[in-house]
């Protein structure tokens, strides 16, 4: 997918399954002065009104995360993003394959380390 492919589906703004008669809003996105952080384990929380999206990183230290970034939003816009990732995610698959996201296994010299 080329980036302007991305760009595409962030501007469209498709409409959710269920909202019959939603309209779709023209956005621009700015990304100025926007830091891009990587992150390689979350978590996510949630209350009666929103969802709490952690982001972080495993530390040196064993079973340590470290979190970098929260983000919390409302149901609806969590649902949103549940939704546009599971099109993506079958759009990624439909073209490069299953993505395998099964607990790697742990090494003997692994387990001597947790203890």
């Amino acid at each position: 997918m080329s980036k302007n492919e991305k760009m595409e589906d962030q501007i469209t703004g498709s409409p959710v399954i269920g909202e019959q008669n939603a309209q779709q809003r023209k956005m621009r996105f700015v990304e100025e002065g926007v830091k891009t952080q990587y992150a390689n384990a979350f978590n996510i929380g949630f209350g009666g009104e929103e969802v709490v999206f952690l982001f972080g990183n495993q530390s040196l230290e064993p079973n340590v995360v470290r979190i970098e970034s929260k983000m919390a939003v409302s149901i609806k816009t969590a649902k949103r993003i549940a939704v546009t990732l599971g099109n993506m995610l079958r759009r990624h698959e439909a073209i490069h394959g299953v993505v395998d996201i099964s607990v790697p296994r742990t090494t003997k010299d692994d387990e001597k380390n947790l203890q």
